[in-house]
């Protein structure tokens, strides 16, 4: 199975939602980084805030805004707001966070079935670092019928369907298997900083 392995990986999380207006330009940025995946990795947060503005985003989880959340404390920020994007767990460009040292090293061996995922997962972790687990969805069409975008079809990419957080080894995660265009990464958080150090992607066709 192909593997990108990544010693200077960018991962590039976009908190999203498809009630928002201004968000769909963000979502074309992910879908374009989803098809040249390479040393940059592409996440899409679909938040749950926007769902009660007349239109609840098929994506959208509370988890995620908890995730956003979490950024918005550790950036000192008055609020969440999409889009937002967070590169490497900080408020930083590509470029920039393209230069940094890796910290720790982690690969991925992905395999799947009908209703799993199975993912071999070998971290290097540093001292209070998180090995997060991520599934993601991409090439899933959506007509917004309501909301600030009615009327717009969208095709969106690298759609967070699931994270959590493991260990080294071999992790089973059951997956709706009407989720078809799979994938997966990994990555090495640090609890304190969030600061993103290493990450590995594997598709999970």
């Amino acid at each position: 199975m192909l593997v990108w392995l990544l010693s200077a990986a960018v991962v590039v999380e976009l908190f999203t939602s498809q009630g928002c207006s201004s968000c769909p330009p963000a979502d074309q940025l992910i879908s374009q980084l989803a098809k040249n995946r390479g040393q940059v990795i592409p996440l899409a947060f679909h938040v749950d805030y926007w769902d009660h503005l007349g239109w609840r985003d098929p994506f959208s989880s509370r988890l995620w805004t908890q995730r956003q959340m979490m950024y918005v404390r550790a950036f000192h920020l008055n609020s969440a707001y999409t889009p937002q994007f967070v590169v490497n767990g900080a408020r930083q460009s590509i470029e920039e966070a393209s230069h940094a040292k890796p910290a720790g090293s982690v690969t991925l061996d992905v395999v799947r079935d009908a209703a799993n995922i199975k993912a071999t997962i070998r971290a290097d972790a540093p001292p209070n670092s998180d090995i997060v687990l991520v599934v993601f969805e991409n090439n899933v069409s959506t007509r917004i019928e309501r909301g600030e975008n009615e009327g717009r079809s969208t095709t969106d990419d690298a759609i967070v369907r699931k994270l959590l957080r493991v260990q080294n080894g071999t992790v089973t995660v059951p997956v709706d298997p009407s989720w078809k265009h799979l994938g997966v990464v990994v990555f090495l958080q640090d609890r304190t900083t969030l600061a993103i150090g290493a990450a590995a992607v594997a598709p999970a066709p």
